[in-house]
């Protein structure tokens, strides 16, 4: 007797044998359907991530962030309906995706190489003496690494007082203190630092004074002294900062939405292939949550790798996620996508179709779905910090939800089968209550690793089951615009 072991159903299939007496049928068509999921989400969850530190990094703070995400929101609604249109009228999916993720890559390409727009303003430094062994006793300063824009560059410092030697018995010996003039003119050089550090030191030399007046440091009676100076231009800051927050808040914008837009073409591209090649959605959408949880921890990896500190840091982020969105687009445009019918008369057909009792409520649904998930994502690493909780736990919680789901996901199509779409709904809103009920009763932040398994119904199922809906409510000229209009009515209006 021969076993055979079949994945997703179609003539693309090649046969390899495996074991005497088993076959395993792979799926030539969808290998790199997967690629290109895994390299999108390993990219798009990397700029997730690293953005908000990024952002800091520069200068920004998390009122900006703030004002940035809230203004984003409408632009990226708008974005996905238009998308939607221009799928729906034209029938073509596979070039509007295109379109996107050179959008999103060449964005984040562009941040790599944006300004820092730190504040000008007053900043203290104090110039003391450092004899380490071996080395001959010099001037030093410790300021941030962030300091200068390069590692070499002049200030001028009005002294604002001189401590230590004030008050030193040998201040009658140290002649130069009497040559020290009101304002320094200093060169400061970046000295080697340990990775990570914030606080760096800089090697100082006096400019355009007396060089025999100021070697206060080889004169035993004046190492004792510090002078505390103010720069009154801080050398690592943006005097237009203004008009570069205002393109920081637009470029954040243009990122957030072509970001959120190609993940609801994605999913029109493969829902529109699985149906086409009686295949299985959750199956692919296992190699998305692999790429979400491989791409940040990669780049974190080599972040910390890199030994880069100060401005170009996070720029390294951005740099991977170029290059998983660049072999994103290089997968999938192998992939033959079949054209839809142009939809004819689409507003007249979508107001018919939505004053549909079933199809109004089904969308009421996805928009309530949707909030409650952004309602637990923002607030339950709140309420487990006040119980208690640990980084490492929050990070653990968050991780388990996508592990949480492989299984699920890829026997998603029995679950359809045998439950049925509404059942799922049904149990996905089941499932957010249960969530809830059990956060409110929770006094050991550890359990809250066993509660997450509710993600199942109500994330993982549940988005399966909204996207065969689709296939099986709407009409072929619709289902583009319907996919993606329950994408925005639950990751970003309920979200």
């Amino acid at each position: 007797m021969i076993l055979v072991l079949t994945g997703e159903n179609s003539r693309f299939r090649t046969h390899c044998k495996w074991l005497r007496g088993h076959k395993i049928k792979i799926n030539k068509l969808f290998l790199p359907v997967k690629v290109a999921l895994f390299c999108w989400y390993a990219g798009s969850f990397t700029v997730s991530v690293f953005t908000p530190v990024f952002l800091k990094s520069k200068g920004l703070t998390i009122a900006h962030l703030s004002v940035f995400t809230a203004t984003s929101v409408l632009l990226q609604c708008i974005s996905n309906v238009l998308s939607g249109i221009t799928v729906g009228k034209t029938g073509r999916s596979k070039p509007v995706l295109m379109t996107y993720l050179a959008m999103f890559f060449i964005l984040s390409l562009t941040f790599t190489q944006m300004p820092s727009v730190r504040e000008c303003s007053t900043e203290k430094i104090h110039l003391q003496c450092s004899e380490e062994d071996g080395e001959v006793p010099s001037l030093i300063v410790e300021a941030s690494c962030t300091f200068l824009k390069d590692n070499t560059g002049g200030i001028s410092c009005p002294i604002n007082n001189m401590t230590n030697l004030n008050n030193s018995i040998y201040y009658k010996d140290c002649k130069t203190f009497s040559f020290i003039p009101s304002t320094l003119n200093i060169l400061l050089k970046k000295k080697e630092t340990a990775n990570d550090s914030d606080v760096c030191k800089y090697d100082a030399n006096l400019q355009n004074q007396s060089t025999s007046a100021f070697q206060l440091c080889d004169n035993d009676s004046c190492k004792s002294f510090e002078i505390n100076c103010t720069n009154n231009e801080f050398m690592n800051c943006n005097s237009k900062r203004e008009i570069w927050v205002i393109i920081y808040g637009v470029m954040i914008n243009f990122l957030y939405f072509s970001h959120t837009t190609t993940y609801r073409l994605f999913e029109v591209i493969v829902t529109s292939l699985t149906t086409e090649h009686n295949a299985d959605f959750g199956r692919q959408r296992v190699f998305s949550i692999l790429g979400s949880l491989t791409g940040p921890p990669l780049t974190g990896y080599i972040l910390h790798k890199s030994g880069f500190t100060g401005d170009y840091k996070y720029s390294l982020a951005f740099v991977s996620a170029s290059a998983f969105t660049l072999l994103a687009a290089l997968t999938i445009s192998s992939i033959t996508v079949r054209p839809n019918l142009p939809a004819t008369k689409m507003w007249k057909q979508s107001l018919e179709l939505v004053k549909k009792l079933d199809v109004f409520l089904f969308l009421l649904l996805v928009f309530i779905m949707g909030s409650a998930f952004g309602f637990q994502s923002t607030y339950s690493s709140w309420y487990l910090q006040d119980l208690g909780a640990s980084d490492l736990l929050l990070g653990i919680n968050r991780g388990m939800a996508a592990l949480y789901g492989l299984p699920f996901l890829y026997s998603s199509r029995w679950f359809i089968d045998k439950i049925g779409e509404r059942n799922l709904f049904v149990l996905g809103l089941l499932g957010h209550a249960a969530y809830s009920f059990s956060f409110s009763l929770l006094k050991e932040p550890w359990l809250a690793v066993a509660i997450q398994s509710t993600v199942v119904p109500t994330y993982h199922l549940f988005w399966v089951a909204v996207m065969s809906n689709i296939e099986k409510i709407a009409p072929d000229g619709l289902q583009a615009i319907m996919k993606i209009l329950a994408g925005t009515l639950h990751f970003n209006i309920g979200q």
